[in-house]
Formats: C-alpha cells, structure tokens, sequence
C-alpha cells in the first residue's frame, strides 16, 4: 500500500524516533512509504538519510502547509495517512476538505498536553479513522471524553506504546563507555547523572540542577557530574542556574546528540522530572535498555514500564527528586540491579520491532475496512491452512494461530477456490456478499498474511505445496 506520514516540529525528539522507526518498519514490510516533515527539521533529514522518499512541506502550523500536504497526497495517491500531531493533523484534514481522497487516516498521539472536547478537536477527529494513544493513562485521559462525548467509537482507540529500535540497542552494545566518560572529562569513579531531554519547561530540567545542587557530597570521592543532552528554549536560563547554585563546573551542557548510546553508556542513572504527564518516553526506555536505572517523575504512562524500586525511583516532588538523587549516587550496588533489572524488563518486552508488526497488521486491518478489498489483497498469501468440508459449508483453520472460523456452502466454496489456486483475490468473486468482511476475517485469523512475511514462510511442505487437510 501507498502510505503518508506526517511528522511535525524541528526538534528530533522522543516522537520523532517512534513515527522514524514506525515509517521505516513499515518500507522494510513492502510498503511504500513517503514522510512528509517540515523543512529543515532533523526529521526530514534523517529520513532522507537512511533513504526514504519524502516531502519536505513548511511548518505544519502555516497556511502554506494545507497547499503542500494536499499536493503530496494527490500525486503519492495513499491509501493511508499516518499523522503525529495536532498541527500536522489539521493540516492533512484541511488538504482532505479540499481535495477528499479515500484515504485512511491514522492518528499517532504523543503529546502530554490534552485535547478538550472543542468544536475544533471534534472537527480534527471526524475525520480520522484510528487513533494510536502511547500510555493507557493517556488513553484515559485524553481520549475516553471524546468517546464519552461520540466523537470517537471505544475501538477506534489503541494503545501502541514505544519500543527501543534495534539500531540503538547494538549501537549501545557496541558503544565505549570509558572512551566515552573521558570525553566527558569525567573520572573513573565518578558517577554520572544524565538527562536526556529537549530544553524547555515540561521537562523539568531546573528541578535537576536544583536537586543536584543541594546533594551532599561523598567525602571520599570524585564529586558527581550532571549531563544535559538536548537543546532548546531554556539552554540560557539552564546553564545561568547552574551558575547561581555554584555547580557550573559539573554540569554539562552537550547540546543535541544524533547518537545518544555513548552518552547513555557513560552516565550511572538518567533522570527525567517532568512537570506533566508524560506518555511513554522513548529517552528512559533507552536508558533502561542501556542497564541505567533511572529517576523519573510518577505520573502519565511513566509507571506502566517503569517499577518504583525494581527499575529506578518514581518520584512526586522536588524533595523526592533530591533524595533519589542521593540514593542513587550512595548506593552504586542497589543502582547497578535497578539498571540490570530494566535492561531486561525493556530487551524483553519493549523493542520497536515488535510494534513494528503490530503496526503491520493493524494498518492492513484498517486498510479491509475502510478501503475496497483489492487495494489489500493482491498484497496478501495464504498462510498454511486446513479445509473441511461438511453437508452445510466448511471450516477454515490455521493452525499457527488455532483460529477455527466457520463457513457457509457459497462462502466455503469461494474461499477453498481461491486457496486451491493461491490466490486471495479471488475472494473477490464472493456472490452476494461482501469480500472485504470476509478478507478482514480471513486476515484477523491469520489465513492471509502479507507477502515476504516470516509467517508466510512457515509450515511448508518440502516440495512447497500447500497442505489442505482436515484438522486435527
């Protein structure tokens, strides 16, 4: 299929990451995939580094990008349109109020901030047809009163968190931590704070320097260092507190960093004391995956990964922050199990892989839905599967999923067809009914599955011919 992501703001951050792993994923899955970002932002440049077609459009929030957006979309003709945000949503909705397609669209919300119930917001979201939320607490809180309020259907809603990419994680793997502490002029011994976050006000990186400031020393030891990767509006202000609390010359401004595993692999703890709720930061993630613990504020999705005590310290004031601080930097052994602790619970169950094929699936789903079956099924194998006929119809099973699905005599006969001859697109010659419910069925089941996909390839005979029997 023909897919658009949209992808606002300059800044490379968390969001850019997950919808830069998403869109990437997406291409490796044979799509074929166009991101459109604003010009002259990381994100635009980054995907065309590793590749990727673009479009480069002006800020999502001018008039000049509803123009661009709906240029795009009329010569990339998508099926689907992934988008990140507010402003980039509106957008593509105003491009679609003037030029309709019969494009899909899908909602990525990453955002903290909430949305209301306004004229607007019901306006933006009558025309999106799925919403991917990053924490269930967002979930809840952003969403549910537009579903109380019928702006959106309960299943219109997912969660989809995010998942450390496995660039990073060998690039952590890989990365020198003592090259990596010398360069930041540290000690052996000395023990690293690290924040990795855009420089503003949300991110609560004033709350660090002042914690870090009022930390007692060890006596015995290398006094600790506090690293502030990322950039941003406050950088001033920062590096000026920093000078008034009198730690300027252990606190470390390195500005933006595209490769973040160095950084990470030479701190001892990242810390992230955000004044808002955070939906699923990507930063902490990666510092888990890393082996960090971490210290991170206790609100939005922040503990549905991070476990107070097993991976880090969650924290609800500033008093709390300084004492995890403390904690942390007396206790070395207690840190390294917390970081150990994370960097399993994170390589076990949070890798952007895995969202990757969910994201596959879901988007083909969405495709049977809302668009004419074909778009999808000439894109569609059939896995292994087992036929029974009886008096009044068949059964259909696949046995990698155990899904059993019943059939009717018109309906068994069209689909044992279409599988004798290995090919999905004669589901289309279903009589009197619908071939997308059907094909949506077949797929939700995992009798179809995309073509080059490792499922596809399973449960062959030797000579490669398809086994229809009964099953078991």
């Amino acid at each position: 299929m023909e897919i658009a992501f949209t992808v606002s703001d300059q800044v490379w951050g968390g969001k850019h990451r997950y919808m830069h792993d998403m869109a990437l994923g997406l291409a490796q899955a044979g799509h074929t995939v166009t991101v459109l970002a604003e010009e002259g932002g990381a994100m635009l440049q980054q995907c065309r580094a590793d590749g990727m077609a673009t479009v480069g459009v002006p800020a999502f929030a001018s008039d000049d990008a509803v123009e661009a957006v709906r240029k795009a979309l009329r010569h990339r003709r998508a099926h689907i349109v992934c988008v990140s945000g507010r402003a980039d949503a509106a957008a593509v909705h105003h491009a679609q109020s003037q030029e309709p397609t019969e494009a899909a669209v899908c909602l990525f919300r990453h955002s903290a901030f909430p949305l209301g119930t306004t004229d607007e917001v019901r306006d933006l979201f009558a025309g999106v047809n799925l919403v991917f939320t990053t924490s269930r607490e967002q979930r809840q809180r952003q969403f549910e009163p537009l579903i109380n309020a019928s702006v959106l259907k309960d299943e219109q809603v997912e969660i989809l968190t995010s998942g450390v990419g496995e660039p990073l994680l060998t690039a952590l793997d890989a990365a020198d931590r003592g090259a990596a502490r010398q360069e930041l002029g540290a000690g052996p011994d000395q023990f690293i704070f690290l924040v990795l976050a855009r420089l503003a006000w949300e991110k609560g990186i004033d709350r660090v320097i002042d914690a870090f400031a009022d930390l007692e020393l060890p006596p015995d030891a290398a006094p600790p260092l506090l690293v502030v990767a990322g950039e941003g509006p406050l950088e001033a202000d920062l590096r000026g507190q920093a000078i008034e609390r009198g730690v300027a010359e252990r606190v470390r401004f390195l500005g933006h960093r595209d490769h973040v595993a160095p950084v990470i692999k030479a701190s001892n703890a990242v810390v992230l004391a955000s004044t808002v709720p955070e939906t699923g930061p990507l930063a902490l993630k990666e510092a888990m995956a890393a082996g960090r613990p971490v210290i991170a504020s206790a609100q939005g999705g922040i503990p549905e990964f991070v476990e107070d005590e097993r991976h880090g310290l969650l924290v609800i004031d500033d008093e709390d922050l300084r004492q995890a601080m403390q904690r942390l930097l007396s206790d070395r052994e207690s840190a390294e199990a917390m970081g150990a602790s994370g960097s399993e619970s994170i390589r076990g169950g949070h890798r952007a892989v895995r969202r990757v094929e969910y994201l596959v699936h879901r988007l083909d789903l969405l495709a049977l839905e809302q668009l004419a079956p074909e778009t999808v099924l000439h894109e569609m194998v059939w896995d292994d599967v087992r036929l029974r006929e009886e008096t009044q119809g068949g059964f259909v099973f696949v046995p990698r999923t155990s899904h059993i699905m019943e059939l009717d005599s018109t309906t068994y006969a069209v689909v044992r067809t279409a599988v004798e001859a290995g090919d999905p697109g004669q589901l289309l010659k279903l009589p009197g009914g619908d071939p997308g419910v059907l094909a949506h069925r077949l797929y939700a089941m995992g009798a179809l599955v995309r073509q080059g996909s490792q499922t596809a390839l399973a449960d062959r005979t030797a000579d490669g011919e398809r086994q229809l029997t009964e099953p078991a």
